[in-house]
Order: C-alpha cells, then structure tokens, then sequence
C-alpha cells in the first residue's frame, strides 16, 4: 500500500527539492562535517541533503541515507547514481529510530522530526549511536510568521472547516523549547540557528497546485469536498492579491545541533559571535568545549 510520502514524492522532487536545497545547505555548513566522518541521514527523503553529506566527507567517508518511503528511498538512490557516488552511499528503507551501522560522527534529520509522535525515543536512539564527540543536527521550519503563506492557508482552512486538522510540518523551534526536547534524550544542544531564504512561485495558484501536491495537503485537500477547498483558495487568493499574483517570501527554518553533555564538538566559526559555551576570550574557535553545566 505504500506510504503518503509514496504517492507524494514524484511532486515532492519536481516543485519542494529544489526550492529547499539552501537550508540542507545550512545544515550542513553548520556541522563542520570532515573528510573521513562517518554520517546518518534520517528521513533523508529524495537525497538533496544526502549528496551535500557525501561532498562533505569524501571519498574515505560513509553515508547511509534512511526513509520511511520506498519512493523516496528510490529517488535517493537514483541521484546518488547519477552523481556518481558508488558504493560510498547507501540508500535505506527504514525509520529515523533505526541507526545500525553506528556509530556516527553525525545524524542529520532536515524537515523530518515532526513526522515522530515517539521523538524521545527517536533522540534517544540517535543519542546512543553517536561517537564521543559526535553531533546531532537537525532542521525544521519555523518559528511561524504571521505573513508566512504557510500561516495564512492554514487560517483560512480554519475558517471554512475547523473540524479538519491543518497540516503543521513544524516542531517548536524557540531556543528553550529545543534545548528542553534535547535535554530530556539525554543530550545537549550547542547551537541554535534561524535562517532564511527566498522562495518563489511565479503565482499564488501555482503555489496552491505545488502544496496540493505535498503529502500533508494532499491529505487535507481529499478531505475536504469540492466547494470547502475552493473556499479555502479562494480565502488564500484574497489575502495574497488573487491567483495570479506573483508569491515570493523569505520562509524561516531553525537550525539545531546538539551533542553529548560536556563532549568537544566542533561548529562551524563566527568569528563575530561567540558559540555556545566558548571562552569570551577566544571568540573565533571553531573547535570548543561545551561546559557540563552550561547552557545554549
């Protein structure tokens, strides 16, 4: 019967992947992955973070790319095939909580946590398959902003069927609501991050179209009947400047990785902010200590 990703993800690829590739790239930029690392990708969906992993570790390195979709586990290994990658990916249906090959230099999860009612138990494993010094970074989108299109198509589903659940692809992202979900898997967060980036659709019916696609939307969209989703659009259009109003918004995603408590992690340098943790003396080090009791 397959997944709601399965039957998703050939539109997932088409309008999402490319649209999304900035913030794999945060993610990645964040960790300081090194040559010869040893990484999990969880919930690795068709690959877009995957390929910037391998890059990142090199030839001497390993990645083993893991989702729940069967669809997405084969797109994944069709661009790791077409970029010519080899046998130094591996390409695996499974759940996040499964990290056999362990352990890890790093588990990366890019928009994929709060797809996990059990996300303790998800930490907690990916806690237990980490190196001493290893890192656990994740992505999700968030915190929500009022003009977010994302906010003001969930309103308006609100208004015409509130019995409908909407759709929210989102954890809570605020840095102390983070550190607490770390916290609590036996883990500590040392840096937390909110990016950025612009994403376009020529018009806002094409943005309708892209979402209607999506696996979450695609399931509201068949709950509701014709003439509630035309409701809903039409509540959406009114609000953005009609259908054919071009839509471009800077979307925020948060940023989080965490290690084990007191472990010598190394994090991408700022020079002009001091890390979590960090002497005040030594602002610019990318490599540092994270205090057993000091906080994020």
């Amino acid at each position: 019967m397959g997944t709601p990703w399965d039957r998703a993800a050939a539109g997932y690829v088409e309008q999402w992947m490319p649209r999304f590739i900035p913030y794999h790239s945060d993610l990645i930029r964040e960790l300081t992955l090194r040559e010869g690392n040893r990484v999990l990708v969880t919930s690795s969906g068709p690959g877009a973070e995957v390929l910037g992993v391998a890059r990142a570790v090199g030839e001497s390195g390993a990645v083993r790319a893991t989702d729940k979709s069967s669809a997405m586990v084969r797109y994944c290994a069709e661009q790791v095939r077409k970029a010519g990658f080899g046998t130094a990916i591996s390409c695996e249906e499974a759940d996040a909580s499964n990290t056999a090959g362990g352990p890890w230099d790093a588990i990366l999860c890019s928009f994929g946590l709060w797809q996990y009612d059990d996300r303790d138990k998800v930490l907690c494993a990916w806690r237990g398959a980490l190196e001493p010094t290893g890192k656990i970074g994740v992505i999700t989108f968030g915190p929500p902003e009022e003009d977010d299109p994302y906010e003001i198509l969930n309103h308006a589903l609100r208004a015409v069927a509130p019995e409908i659940a909407s759709p929210d692809t989102r954890i809570q992202s605020e840095r102390g609501v983070m550190a607490k979900m770390f916290e609590e898997a036996g883990l500590e967060m040392v840096r937390h991050t909110v990016v950025h980036h612009t994403i376009s659709f020529r018009t806002t019916e094409e943005f309708i179209k892209a979402i209607r696609e999506g696996c979450t939307w695609r399931r509201v969209s068949g709950e509701l009947t014709d003439d509630q989703f035309q409701r809903v659009v039409v509540r959406f259009y009114a609000a953005l400047g009609g259908p054919d109003a071009p839509l471009t918004f800077n979307a925020p995603a948060t940023v989080a990785i965490a290690c084990h408590p007191g472990a010598n992690v190394e994090l991408e340098a700022r020079p002009s902010l001091r890390p979590p943790g960090a002497p005040t003396s030594r602002p610019s080090l990318s490599s540092f200590p994270v205090p057993r009791d000091g906080k994020p």
